[in-house]
């Protein structure tokens, strides 16, 4: 889509850093008095070439270097350290890191076991009684038929079932609650020894052989660190672009010029509120030894939102319309309104993928007070682009 209007370009000059996403608008080719006085400043426009470049868009900040996963372990029960590990052991999931002495322990699980035996003997008897009492209740009932006892003696004996079969159950529950006692004194035997949840290092050890805890006492920080997890603070203004699965860069002093890469493994889902500012936390995890980091070490994570490589114009230049992206382009000595497809913008410059030739004039609007400058600004990597001036017979 093109739309034409004739406008009278004045002087135009660009600097384009070519290949990174930057443009500078250093000054206007100068015009001389006579030209200056003459011309109708509404109609002077400023144009950009539009080169090749790409644009990175990226989320940074800083983060600790901190183990893929930690804990604090404790004691479950208080008594005599007799056995632990020391700091920077490496230790395997279910491996012994503390052993308290078990002397109390090992007797409660004996007598539980003795309390069991006797209570599954008295269930015995118990059913053993209740099978002679149901035997001389069927006698009785063959008695009482002939006449040969009176039905209260039957009675007697029905009674005496009745009483056996509750004797049975009491006898029983007596079984399950010795069962649940020795469940009881196996746990608190187990609890004697402390073992690794997972495989991991002793990061801090703060109890040792001969010392006396009380449950719930702090007794190392254990840490997996086969895999490093780093957390970078972003605000709410940015945090919208970040998605799980993003490119991440990392790098830090002990990496030298090397930086590692990485995805965004984790966004805090709700913010934590500092200095009026809704700060999330988004998390990288990288695999142990890679570059040599190492806990508590500072290193500066770079998230990757978008990465486009086209033409590079000001963002200024590009209007938006329902969705669709417009340029002005100057040739023929017009302006033209042209349709075009825009990719990764740094607030500054724009990369268009599509719709726009190289090398093409892109008009840029002129911000409020835009005057003329007295001369030209170069820089390394760029290019002053001089304008025919229509009717002037010549360039500046």
């Amino acid at each position: 889509m093109k739309t034409r209007s004739k406008k009278t370009i004045y002087a135009a000059a660009v600097v384009v850093m070519t290949g990174v996403a930057a443009y500078f608008l250093m000054g206007i080719l100068p015009l001389s008095e006579t030209e200056t006085e003459s011309s109708n400043t509404e109609n002077e426009i400023a144009v950009v070439e539009a080169k090749p470049g790409t644009i990175s868009v990226k989320v940074e900040g800083p983060s600790v270097v901190e183990p893929y996963r930690t804990q604090e372990i404790r004691s479950s029960l208080g008594g005599i350290v007799i056995e632990a590990v020391e700091e920077g052991d490496k230790i395997e999931q279910g491996e012994v890191l503390a052993r308290f002495d078990d002397t109390d322990q090992r007797n409660d699980r004996r007598k539980a076991e003795l309390d069991l035996q006797q209570a599954k003997l008295d269930l015995q008897r118990a059913e053993i009684a209740y099978e002679r009492a149901n035997l001389e209740l069927i006698d009785n009932q063959s008695l009482f038929s002939s006449g040969s006892i009176p039905k209260a003696e039957l009675e007697t004996a029905r009674n005496t079932v009745a009483n056996a079969e509750l004797a049975v159950t009491a006898a029983e529950i007596r079984v399950a609650q010795s069962g649940l006692g020795l469940e009881k004194a196996v746990e608190q035997l187990d609890k004697t020894l402390i073992r690794a949840p997972f495989s991991g290092v002793v990061l801090q050890a703060e109890a040792s052989a001969g010392d006396v805890l009380s449950s719930g006492t702090p007794i190392m920080t254990f840490a997996d660190l086969s895999r490093l997890r780093l957390r970078a603070e972003v605000d709410e203004f940015d945090i919208g672009k970040v998605k799980l699965g993003m490119p991440v860069e990392i790098t830090a002093d002990s990496l030298g010029k090397e930086a590692l890469r990485s995805t965004v493994e984790r966004i805090s889902p709700a913010a934590e509120v500092i200095n009026n500012i809704s700060i999330f936390t988004v998390s990288t995890v990288l695999r142990a030894g890679d570059g040599g980091l190492r806990p508590g070490m500072s290193a500066d994570i770079s998230i990757l939102i978008s990465d486009d490589t086209g033409l590079i114009v000001p963002s200024g230049a590009v209007s938006s319309v329902r969705g669709r992206s417009y340029l002005e382009v100057y040739e023929n000595e017009e302006v033209v309104t042209t349709r075009v497809t825009a990719g990764a913008d740094d607030g500054m410059n724009v990369v268009i993928t599509d719709g726009l030739p190289e090398g093409a004039l892109v008009v840029v609007p002129q911000t409020a007070g835009f005057t003329l400058g007295e001369g030209t600004a170069t820089s390394s990597g760029s290019s002053i682009i001089p304008i025919n001036m229509p009717g002037s017979g010549g360039s500046r």
